[in-house]
C-alpha cells in the first residue's frame, strides 16, 4: 500500500528536524510553533537567529504526552499530572523546574520550564516518531511581529528561513495562545492568560491544596 500524503508529510518532517540544525513549522491547537529538537543545539541557536529572539526568553517544550514530559521536569510532579488529566491535551502551558535533562541554551539562565501536550493530532502524531516525543518550540513569527493565524502569515514571514512547513491536516490553529501557570513555587501563578480561563485552572489547583 502506497504511503498516504501526511505519512509522506510527516516522514519530511521527521527527516528535517534529524539534522543538526533543523528546523521545522508546525500547526498547534492554539498557534502556529517553530520547532527543533532538543538535543540539536545548532537548530536552537538557529531558532533564536531567524526570529531575532531576545535570548532572554526561553523555549517551551511540546511533548507527545504527559509521559514524555517528565524526564525534564522536577518538583510538583503530581501537581503537572492531575493539571494534565484534566486539561491536556489542551491549551495549557505549565511552567515546572527544570530538570538537568534540558539544554540550558532553551532556559536562557532560567531554572524552569513550560511544558505542553498540544491537541493537534497531526503534531502529536509527528512528536510521538520522535526518540524523546517532545520538541522545543516557540511562535511562528519574527520576534515583535503578531502572532500568526492563518498559514498564509507564516509562510509570508518565515518560509525562507525555515526547512519545512507541516501542513494543518484539516486542524487548524484556534489562534488563540496557551494559558500559561507556574507551579514551580509554593504558589501557582497565572503567568499569561490564553484560550483556557485561567481561572478555571486555578480553582482546580485550589480544589486540591494538599497536593500542591
Amino acid at each position: 500500500m502506497s504511503p498516504s500524503k501526511y505519512e509522506i508529510e510527516e516522514a519530511m518532517a521527521v527527516e528535517c528536524l534529524s539534522r543538526d540544525n533543523g528546523v521545522i513549522v508546525v500547526p498547534t491547537d492554539t498557534t502556529y510553533g517553530v520547532v527543533c529538537r532538543l538535543d540539536r543545539l545548532p537548530a536552537v541557536e538557529r531558532i533564536y537567529e531567524l526570529k531575532g529572539r531576545d535570548r532572554s526568553k526561553p523555549l517551551i517544550i511540546l511533548a507527545s504526552n504527559t509521559e514524555s514530559i517528565f524526564p525534564f521536569i522536577e518538583g510538583n510532579r503530581d501537581v503537572v499530572t492531575k493539571l494534565g488529566e484534566r486539561f491536556w491535551p489542551g491549551a495549557l502551558t505549565i511552567v515546572a523546574r527544570a530538570s538537568s535533562k534540558v539544554p540550558k541554551e532553551i532556559l536562557s539562565g532560567g531554572t524552569t520550564v513550560g511544558v505542553r501536550v498540544p491537541a493537534h493530532n497531526a503534531l502529536r502524531a509527528l512528536l510521538a516518531l520522535l526518540p524523546d516525543g517532545v520538541v522545543a518550540s516557540t511562535s511562528a513569527n519574527l520576534s515583535g511581529a503578531p502572532t500568526p493565524k492563518l498559514m498564509g502569515e507564516v509562510v509570508a514571514s518565515l518560509a525562507d528561513k525555515v526547512d519545512y512547513l507541516l501542513p494543518d491536516c484539516d486542524e487548524s490553529p484556534a489562534g488563540t495562545e496557551s494559558t500559561i501557570v507556574d507551579v514551580s513555587g509554593n504558589k501557582p501563578r497565572v503567568l499569561r492568560a490564553g484560550a483556557l480561563a485561567a481561572d478555571v485552572v486555578l480553582s482546580f489547583l485550589s480544589s486540591r491544596p494538599t497536593e500542591l
